[in-house]
């Protein structure tokens, strides 16, 4: 059951210290059809069918607006759903006894810009909440199993399946889905690529783009993987560091994050079969990315959540103008290899954006 937190919040990050810490010494890998299903995951689960609608553009958001919401302004404070265990977006810090990461700055940049002069802790709450669209809910909750959030701030991607559901800022980050495996004893991938992964187990989070782009992901001889979608993203980390799958794939932030608290593991370094026309935002060679993800903030489908939308893609803008964008990029993502800062062009009133 998740909970609403103040910004310091002290529950343990169990599953990424276990994740990122030791393992328990299978040290064999194991062949991939005859390892059991672990615990929670799913081998081959039954995925929708990847995002197919064209008539939005996912990168562009509601015209800004300089005036923050006055439901806020009467709230005051704003509500943040975050992924505890994104290591460079919105990880919990239990040294320093808060969340941190490149989407807890940006948020609290708007906070500051809500409620000039004043501590934006003191306006800043946040709750842990499902990675993807399983985090939707929570924008209309109000349960003990789904408190309200204002604000998803996890690493989403905006699509046009999505916009239907929620209303998305303009895109804040370019990324791309690629792979994390384990180190050979040389410090080498032990897959170079998806290219020799055809057969092989690769697990996504639940509810995510990550599991829906790849099953339809296919080798240059037609080969598919096995997949294996566990609960949460970080659950897959754990499993690999086991031996129970053989890679992890997801958004490129968010296994950067993780292969810089496991020195075993490691990024695979080849460009998959056909991923040039995923590769427009990306800005180093070769390019592992297979899909294009741009990220977004969300909020509820409603007045009030457009109303917040407006003001948040105000200081994105301010953010990219003035640096401070990249200054945040600078100090969480280096070696995210994106090309910048987006530039979206705001769409008229209506949402989606056409």
């Amino acid at each position: 059951m998740a909970v609403r937190h103040r910004y310091l919040w002290a529950v343990p990050a169990v599953a990424l210290a276990v994740a990122l810490g030791g393992c328990t010494g299978r040290n064999q890998p194991l062949s991939p059809p005859d390892v059991a299903v672990p615990a929670g995951a799913v081998l081959n689960p039954t995925v929708g069918a990847q995002d197919e609608l064209h008539d939005c553009d996912p990168r562009r958001s509601l015209q800004p607006s300089s005036t923050p919401p006055d439901w806020l302004l009467g709230q005051k404070h704003l509500v943040v759903g975050v992924d505890q265990a994104d290591v460079l977006m919105s990880s919990w810090n239990p040294g320093e006894n808060r969340f941190e990461g490149f989407n807890i700055d940006l948020v609290t940049a708007i906070v500051k810009e809500i409620w000039p002069g004043d501590d934006p802790k003191d306006h800043l709450r946040f709750t842990v909440v499902p990675g993807g669209a399983g985090s939707f809910g929570y924008l209309s909750g109000g349960s003990a199993d789904a408190p309200h959030i204002d604000l998803v701030a996890t690493s989403l991607t905006a699509t046009c399946t999505r916009a239907k559901a929620v209303t998305f800022s303009e895109d804040y980050l370019d990324s791309g889905q690629t792979v994390l495996v384990r180190k050979k004893a040389d410090g080498s991938p032990e897959f170079a690529g998806l290219e020799e992964m055809g057969g092989r187990r690769l697990c996504a989070g639940q509810g995510t783009t990550s599991i829906e782009y790849l099953s339809q992901y296919r080798t240059r001889g037609g080969g598919s993987v096995l997949l294996v979608a566990a609960p949460q993203v970080i659950d897959c980390l754990v499993l690999l560091r086991e031996h129970q799958v053989d890679g992890v794939s997801t958004d490129h932030q968010i296994l950067l994050g993780f292969a810089r608290g496991a020195p075993d593991l490691t990024l695979v370094t080849e460009a998959p079969y056909g991923n040039a026309s995923k590769c427009e935002h990306h800005n180093a060679s070769p390019c592992t990315w297979f899909t294009d993800e741009p990220h977004g903030f969300a909020a509820a489908r409603s007045a009030d959540g457009e109303a917040l939308i407006r003001y948040v893609n105000h200081v994105l803008d301010e953010m990219r103008a003035d640096g401070r964008w990249q200054q945040f990029h600078d100090a969480w993502l280096s070696g995210h290899p994106d090309a910048g800062p987006p530039s979206p062009s705001p769409c008229p009133s209506s949402w989606p954006c056409p």
